[in-house]
């Protein structure tokens, strides 16, 4: 008994391979609904179908019940990730429209492991933004950079990158979203434009239209991280876009099928 006992404790866990792909939208948003339909097409594309695609959207049902052992789990937004991190630790999970450092906030506090929790991130090689900022506007020597509780740990990261790129870099750091717009218009005052870094508490669906409004006023340009940015105001962006991210994605799942504890590490 004793035997059996530590053969089991000794033995790895074995994930099957999964038939069904479980896509959490932390909202039905216009970019999360394009990803669920581009990422159909990317299947039928590859004839691949072995693999059942499943929707749920957390605004009708915030508890999403998953096959545990047999589905891939595809978290579109930072809430779906939160919400899926805490699934049971065998189902694999990959998360979209993520910044890196949250994911690595879920990762660390769900304590899973690399193999099955992902991620394809919203954040791009800040040495490409700067490159970005100097193509279209060569002129420019001042760049503000505003960096929440999960992004400030790229502070020294971020003024690097602008050293490289001839660029000045001023920082300021949001702590709570009282802060977000006193401090936005210190960074406007004396930069020539704003270089947005993902990031929950300073970036979102509830801070967008503030901070492009109050860079509107001060007529100095955004440059973004995301489509969505563009469409509501940013005058570019460094961004994979939705078919791309979908792309991305369905490639995953299908190399990964047949062994969903290994997950790629999380790419850009």
């Amino acid at each position: 008994m004793l035997l059996a006992l530590i053969a089991y404790l000794c033995c790895p866990i074995i994930s099957h391979a999964y038939t069904g792909v479980t896509i959490i939208l932390s909202a039905p948003s216009q970019a999360y609904l394009e990803f669920v339909d581009r990422f159909k097409e990317e299947l039928i594309a590859t004839k691949n179908t072995a693999l059942r695609v499943k929707v749920i959207d957390l605004q009708d049902s915030e508890r999403p019940v998953v096959a545990e052992n047999s589905e891939l789990v595809i978290a579109l937004g930072v809430k779906a990730l939160e919400v899926s991190s805490k699934l049971k630790y065998t189902t694999p999970v990959l998360g979209v429209f993520t910044p890196l450092p949250t994911f690595n906030k879920f990762l660390e506090s769900s304590r899973r492991d690399l193999g099955s929790f992902s991620a394809i991130v919203l954040d791009q090689p800040y040495s490409r933004q700067m490159l970005l900022i100097k193509t279209i506007l060569p002129e420019v020597k001042n760049v503000g950079v505003m960096l929440g509780k999960t992004s400030s740990q790229y502070y020294e990261i971020v003024r690097d990158a602008g050293e490289k790129k001839n660029l000045n870099v001023s920082i300021e750091t949001i702590k709570q979203e009282s802060e977000l717009i006193p401090k936005l218009q210190k960074l406007l005052d004396s930069n020539d434009v704003l270089m947005a870094i993902p990031d929950p508490v300073v970036y979102s669906r509830e801070t967008a239209q503030a901070i492009l409004l109050t860079t509107y006023r001060h007529q100095k340009p955004v440059f973004g991280y995301s489509q969505s940015y563009v469409r509501a105001g940013a005058l570019a962006a460094v961004y994979s876009t939705t078919k791309q991210l979908a792309k991305q994605a369905a490639e995953i799942a299908i190399k990964t099928q047949a062994a969903p504890g290994l997950l790629p590490p999380p790419q850009a």
